[in-house]
């Protein structure tokens, strides 16, 4: 039987709801703008866009809270959603008319890298994106960096 997901300092739980993307995409933004790091609005949109697509995903499928953690690489800000079911995610080929089924295809085209991996609780799936981080931003980024730790 999987480990129950916990919640830690550096991450938080979601509920098995699908009204509850809208909050977790709400506080990876400001988790990340707590690191200091200079996000764009377009970079910002991206973000809550696939954070979302993880959570809904996550939620919708294992009808289980899944954790999201969320971690600066120092080059890349990289969002983990951990969920219950150990089976890993693989990109359909949706129709014109189909609601469902085209998450994964835009995080890959979105995010900088992305993937999922199983783990202790069941799997985690992942994306990253490149931010830039100016000269400016390097001593505040650096500061929250130790405020951070792996999840």
């Amino acid at each position: 039987m999987p480990r129950p997901l916990e919640e830690s300092p550096y991450a938080f739980t979601v509920p098995a709801l699908v009204e509850a993307v809208s909050a977790a995409r709400d506080r990876v933004v400001v988790r990340v703008r707590g690191l200091g790091l200079d996000l764009d609005e377009e970079l910002i949109g991206d973000l809550k866009l696939l954070t979302g697509e993880l959570v809904a995903n996550s939620v919708t499928h294992t009808q289980a809270a899944c954790v999201v953690c969320v971690q600066w690489t120092g080059k890349r800000l990289r969002v983990e959603v951990t969920d219950v079911d150990s089976t890993l995610p693989v990109p359909t080929q949706a129709l014109s008319t189909d609601e469902h089924g085209r998450g994964l295809f835009l995080v890959a085209a979105m995010a900088t890298e992305w993937g999922s991996q199983p783990c202790a609780a069941g799997k985690k799936t992942w994306f990253e994106l490149a931010v830039p981080v100016s000269v400016d931003d390097t001593t505040t980024v650096t500061s929250s960096l130790a405020q951070w730790s792996a999840c």
